[in-house]
């Protein structure tokens, strides 16, 4: 009531008390919760085990829905990659923690250029379909062989693969309409390969785009 007072007060004379008012909410908010917990507490101890399992139900069915979704969405893009028979440059992988989905380079860009092809499009678009269908962060992760880069807009392959992982994530923003706040991208270069680079094919294994949905526990 004091602050309530204070406020109006404030207002009259033409000032704008803002951190009053988030205080004086902040303090009603809490008044009631205590209140509501001091009511439960005074109820018999069969009724607080039933309201105390309603609202355990709810949390837990919440839970399963949206694993259940994320599941389903997971087993969208496996699907998708063997039907269309994508398993030349494109890779599912399922852990507790991450969906890491491989792409090849050479499908995505040209040698030393981050422009993405009209190839990848249908493959980033089924893609962002997949992450329309759930509310997971994503990483997206660009990666080179350690072959140096010599002439052209970028002077090493860090630039290189991180300028390539910024375009994927471009493409998701600007074309598919993917909520900025939920991407992020990295560059590794040639630091973190998945084959020694000592032949081409390896090489052209380690040049590649990966695009991981971090998993909510």
């Amino acid at each position: 009531m004091f602050l309530r007072v204070r406020i109006q007060e404030g207002r009259r004379r033409g000032r704008s008390p803002i951190w009053l008012t988030v205080y004086s909410d902040l303090m009603t908010n809490l008044m009631l919760f205590f209140l509501m917990l001091f009511g439960t507490s005074r109820m018999a101890v069969d009724m607080q085990n039933t309201i105390y399992r309603s609202i355990r139900a709810e949390f837990v069915k919440e839970e399963d829905m949206f694993m259940k979704k994320e599941e389903e969405a997971i087993q969208k893009m496996v699907d998708y990659v063997e039907e269309r028979r994508l398993s030349g440059f494109a890779t599912v992988k399922v852990s507790e923690l991450r969906v890491k989905i491989m792409l090849a380079n050479p499908v995505l860009f040209g040698s030393g250029d981050n422009e993405l092809k009209s190839s990848a499009i249908a493959v980033l678009h089924q893609v962002a379909e997949l992450l329309m269908d759930i509310p997971n962060a994503v990483l997206v992760e660009g990666h080179t062989d350690d072959i140096p880069i010599t002439g052209g807009k970028f002077h090493s392959n860090w630039e290189l693969s991180a300028a390539r992982a910024f375009s994927v994530i471009r493409y998701f923003i600007e074309k598919e309409h993917l909520s900025p706040e939920r991407l992020s991208a990295v560059g590794y270069g040639e630091y973190k390969p998945l084959y020694p680079n000592d032949s081409e094919e390896n090489r052209a294994k380690n040049r590649r785009i990966e695009i991981n949905i971090i998993r909510i526990p």
